[in-house]
This record gives C-alpha cells, sequence and structure tokens, in this order.
C-alpha cells in the first residue's frame, strides 16, 4: 500500500489528486483544481515547484511520490509499421524506426510505445510511437524536487485516460472491427482517444473555443481519425462513445455525436471508474480534468492495456545466461575429482580391498553425478551455439542505415528482413520516397559500392502519395556471406 501524488500539468493550471494505491484499487482521498498564478512564469520551474509546495502544504497532501500527466499536445504521438518480430526485439526496432523519422535526434527524446495487436493480413508490426523532448522530462524532475516530492511516473493524459475506458470495454462484447471513441473535454482542449476492445489505436488532441458552436469542430475531429483509422483497419467502425466527465458535462456534446456517429453514448466519470474509490468529496471543477490522474493511479494498481510512461519505458528482455550452469558443472566435476583423491590418500593406509572398495565406490559417484549434469551442459552448449548463429538484425539494420545515409532528399516508408540462401546472410526490401530521380540513382550507386551487398534495380515510378517527394522506388538487397563474417 503506498500514498501517491497525480497531477495533470497544464500551463497555468494544476488538477490532481492524491490517493492509496493498493493492489487492485485506488482510495482517492482528495482532490484539487489549482490555477497558477500569473506571477509564476512557465519558463520557472523551480518557482512553480515551490508554490506548488506551499499550495499542497495547505491542501494538507501528504504523499511523496507524484505521477505526472502531460497534455496530449504535449507529447508527439506516430504509428509507426515495424518489421514483425518478437516482443523481445521490438524495443530496439521501434527505436530505430523512430529515429528515422524524427528530426530531432533520438538521443535529445525520451520514448516509449504501445504494441497494437496484430493483423492478420499484414507482415508488419503496428506501434503508436510516443516521444518527449528530455527537456521537459527534467523540467518536471525540477518542479517535483522542488514541490518536495518524488517523481515517480510521467506519461499521456488521453492515453490514461483510455486506460480507464478500455477497463469498461474489457466487460462489452466485441464483433471484428467494432471501435470505440473517447472524448474527454478540458474546457478548451479536447483530447480524442480510439480503442479497439482495449487496445488504443489512436489518440489526439485539438482546442475549442466557449460556446453553443463548439461541438462542431470536435466532431470534425473524430471524422478525421476515423477517416485516419480506417486506412489501416478498413473494416473499423465507431459503435460507441464514451464521454469522460460526470453526467451532467458534456450532454450536448454527447447528443451531437449521437446524431452525427449513429453510437451508442456512455458517460464515464474518472472518480466512478472501475478499481476506484472515492474517499472524499470530488472537487467541483469539471471532472474530465481528472481522467489523466486517476488513470495513472489506476495504472500503478493493476495491469492496464495501454500505458505510457516516459520515465519506465518498454526495454528487452534480458537473455538467460548460461555461463553460470557451465561454471557450476566444472565446479561440481572439479569437486568430485578432488574428493576422489583425497579419498584415495585417506584409504592409502588401509587395506588393499578396502582401498579398491573405496575407490570403485569413489568413482561410481563421480560417474553418476558428471551423468546428472550431463543435460544441462548439453543443453546449455545448445543454447550457446544457437545463440552465436543467429542473425543480428538490429546490427544489420545499423549497417544499412549508415549505407543509405539518409538525408532530407529521401526517406523509407517500409523495411523488411529476410533469411538469404546458402551463399547470403540475408534480404532486405524497402520502399520510400524521393524529390527527384537522381536522388533514387544516387542512393542505388551508393549501395552498389558497398562490396557486401548485392542491389537488384528497381523500376522508379511516380507517385502522388507525398507531393514533395513524387519520386517512388524500391530496393532489393542481398546481404552477402562475407558481411557476417566480418561483423563477426
Amino acid at each position: 500500500m503506498s500514498d501517491f501524488l497525480a497531477i495533470d500539468l497544464e500551463p497555468r493550471r494544476i488538477c490532481g489528486v492524491e490517493g492509496t494505491v493498493e493492489r487492485g484499487s485506488v482510495k482517492i482521498r482528495k482532490s484539487f483544481s489549482l490555477p497558477v498564478p500569473e506571477s509564476i512564469s512557465v519558463d520557472d520551474p523551480q518557482g512553480l515547484g515551490e508554490w506548488l509546495k506551499g499550495e499542497l502544504r495547505r491542501k494538507r497532501v501528504s504523499a511523496g511520490q507524484v505521477c505526472v500527466s502531460l497534455p496530449r499536445e504535449a507529447v508527439i504521438v506516430r504509428h509507426i509499421e515495424a518489421p514483425d518480430v518478437s516482443d523481445d526485439e521490438l524495443p530496439d526496432l521501434v527505436r530505430y524506426q523512430a529515429a528515422a523519422k524524427s528530426t530531432i535526434p533520438l538521443d535529445h527524446l525520451t520514448l516509449d510505445f504501445l504494441p497494437l495487436p496484430r493483423r492478420t493480413d499484414a507482415t508488419v508490426r503496428d506501434v503508436l510511437v510516443a516521444t518527449v523532448h528530455q527537456d521537459r522530462v527534467k523540467r518536471l524532475r525540477t518542479i517535483a524536487t522542488a514541490a518536495g516530492l518524488e517523481l515517480k511516473s510521467v506519461g499521456v493524459s488521453s492515453v490514461a485516460t483510455a486506460a480507464l475506458v478500455a477497463l469498461e470495454e474489457q466487460r462489452v462484447t466485441h464483433e471484428e472491427g467494432e471501435v470505440s471513441v473517447v472524448i474527454a473535454q478540458h474546457g478548451d482542449r479536447v483530447e480524442i482517444s480510439i480503442l479497439g476492445g482495449a487496445e488504443l489505436h489512436f489518440t489526439h488532441s485539438t482546442q475549442v473555443l466557449p460556446g453553443d458552436s463548439q461541438q462542431s469542430p470536435i466532431l470534425a475531429e473524430i471524422s478525421r481519425a476515423l477517416v485516419a483509422l480506417q486506412k489501416r483497419l478498413p473494416a473499423s467502425k465507431a459503435v460507441r462513445c464514451w464521454l469522460i466527465g460526470s453526467p451532467d458535462e458534456n450532454a450536448k456534446l454527447g447528443d451531437a455525436v449521437r446524431e452525427r456517429f449513429q453510437c451508442e453514448i456512455r458517460q464515464l466519470d474518472p472518480f466512478r471508474a472501475q478499481g476506484v474509490v472515492l474517499d472524499c468529496s470530488p472537487v467541483d471543477d469539471p471532472h474530465g480534468a481528472f481522467g489523466g490522474p486517476i488513470g495513472q493511479l489506476v495504472s500503478q494498481s493493476m495491469a492496464v492495456s495501454c500505458v505510457i510512461d516516459f520515465l519506465s519505458p518498454r526495454r528487452p528482455t534480458a537473455k538467460k545466461d548460461y555461463s553460470r550452469i557451465r561454471k557450476l558443472a566444472a565446479v561440481a566435476a572439479a569437486a568430485v575429482l578432488f574428493g576422489a583423491m583425497f579419498g584415495y590418500r585417506s584409504y592409502a593406509v588401509a587395506s588393499l580391498k578396502k582401498q579398491v572398495d573405496s575407490t570403485e565406490k569413489d568413482e561410481k559417484d563421480q560417474l553418476a553425478l558428471l551423468k546428472e549434469l550431463a543435460p544441462q551442459v548439453k543443453v546449455a552448449d545448445a543454447v550457446g551455439d544457437w545463440a552465436a548463429g543467429r542473425v543480428n538484425w538490429l546490427k544489420e539494420a545499423d549497417s544499412l542505415a549508415q549505407a543509405v545515409d539518409g538525408t532530407d532528399r529521401h526517406y523509407l516508408t517500409k523495411i523488411q528482413f529476410g533469411e538469404g540462401t546458402r551463399n547470403e546472410l540475408g534480404t532486405v526490401t524497402a520502399s520510400g520516397h524521393a524529390k527527384e530521380r537522381f536522388d533514387i540513382e544516387g542512393l542505388n550507386a551508393g549501395l552498389m559500392q558497398r562490396p557486401d551487398l548485392e542491389v537488384n534495380a528497381k523500376p522508379i515510378k511516380k507517385s502522388g502519395r507525398d507531393g514533395d517527394y513524387p519520386q517512388q522506388f524500391d530496393l532489393d538487397l542481398k546481404i552477402k556471406l562475407k558481411l557476417q563474417e566480418t561483423t563477426k
């Protein structure tokens, strides 16, 4: 059982809750909404933290750990397609793909991602990648330290809110292609997400002006989100819309969504969400702003399907080290051998019969122990040989990236690796776009300079998909066996 503070950090307002996190439940003890005074500069995290420390003391907030949910517009979220690899290999490949698409060097960003369900008709893995600049995370640490708090996690408001809805969606029967829209409005800030079952497929944010006509831009953003999703999931159809907030907050918006999309409307108050126990009177402000903080606490208490945490991102699973088994087997064999020699010396002064009997017994014990350890040694040797013989596709991908030498003149939209024949390490097929035809010809010429690559030229085609990069090209490369020998 632990006490946490969870806050949604906007430039001029901080919404938060204090709660006790237990396994499977969160007890909300306090909630608050704090407007940031104009005297506090957004460029002064130290001053903001000191002001927050005083406000928390006045609110009698005692929790020492804080979870922060950033507004959706403060985070870049992209859908990318990665090669269809195992979950252990996915984190490294996602970072490689994200680096290829980002205009900011990846070592300046903090990255986490959500793997999406595999599509039966696709040979790639769909992934939602979220990135935030490291300076923003450093700013949050400064604020937390100045406020006397330990920064526990940094997430995204729309993703944490979607996690609350995902728990509710697990109770609903779904037909193929059915998706649910999630709308959380925080004043002029609106966050829109799309869930397929309990999986997050899309998240976006927009701003609206106060007034009766604010439903129109929200409806337009929902339509845009559904159209974008249908490019990847053509059979998707919105059947439900979840409005985040208390029942009296979104009546007009609910009526407009129902009329426009002919879908069921459901209301979810974050203070009444699954796994949440309310032990206080909630703040009078609209509850839609508290979906992110409460979702952050719920993700600390139970496993949820969609979690982004920039402080603890997904990483490859550590491979098991079998060297310890080999060492133990060697030590055991040496110990048995030493025992046999010592026993032989001890019994040398005894009668010949006792000496022979003792030696035979020690030998029998030694053989039995070696026989017992033999399967473990065999397994360890087999696993070691298997691991040494596998192709390190991440290393090969990095080598290929150096050969391509990416510029703003061309970019890749797809890359796929395959096993090679007896005389080849593997194959690489890729597609991309370029500004001019000579950019592609230069790329092919550069690849042909690599002695370890065999380049099969492909026709260059015109494409209207990207007006700035009208030339479409395909790459068909074979990595010769010599490359593997060099990289070992």
